[in-house]
């Protein structure tokens, strides 16, 4: 018998599902480093590639068993460790402060990352530099007859211009830490369009 009345079935609710864990910090931060030290490495062989294009190779002969080269030919053997430090540290001001920018879940393993990756491109540049660069030419004119004309080659001969792409990274780094430091998020329920706050 029928009153008007409809019998639907029942159907329990769908049961929640649960939600995904989220990444743990350690394997973020191990990503993280391993990005900015992969971008350094990348950086140092650019850097490599232009620091011998920008160089002026200097010219020489060989006279006794040694390399001899005009004033200008020294000007441009200096010029080349000038060029080093200027694109080490230029390179590693840019890339220190994208990391700081853009890495921003813990700033003491990108601080690691920052100065291993720096160290690393150092090398890398270095070797990059080295290998496109005509060869020493004080260990050939050992060898060479005199009146032999050798080119010059990239050299930097001190350990402090090697360190200008770690000098570089921290200083990027830390302008970005500085011009950041104190900033706080907006307070939350405060937001523009919100309205009044509530009264309890």
């Amino acid at each position: 018998m029928s009153d008007g009345l409809t019998t639907t079935s029942f159907q329990p609710p769908l049961a929640a599902q649960p939600e995904r864990p989220g990444r743990p910090f350690w394997k973020v931060a191990v990503a993280q480093a391993l990005v900015v030290i992969a971008a350094f490495v990348v950086a140092g062989a650019v850097g490599g590639v232009l620091w011998y294009w920008l160089w002026d190779v200097p010219h020489g002969v060989v006279a006794g068993h040694e390399w001899y080269t005009s004033e200008a030919g020294l000007r441009d053997d200096f010029a080349g460790t000038g060029w080093y430090v200027a694109i080490s540290v230029l390179g590693g001001v840019l890339l220190g402060a994208l990391a700081a920018w853009f890495l921003e879940r813990s700033e003491l393993v990108t601080l690691v990352a920052v100065v291993v990756g720096s160290v690393l491109a150092a090398y890398v540049m270095l070797r990059v530099g080295y290998h496109l660069s005509p060869p020493d030419p004080d260990q050939v004119a050992r060898t060479a007859a005199d009146g032999t004309r050798l080119d010059g080659a990239l050299r930097v001969g001190s350990w402090p211009p090697r360190g200008a792409f770690t000098f570089g990274a921290v200083l990027g780094l830390a302008l970005v830490y500085a011009s950041t430091m104190g900033q706080s998020p907006p307070e939350v329920g405060n937001q523009p369009g919100d309205g009044p706050p509530r009264e309890a």
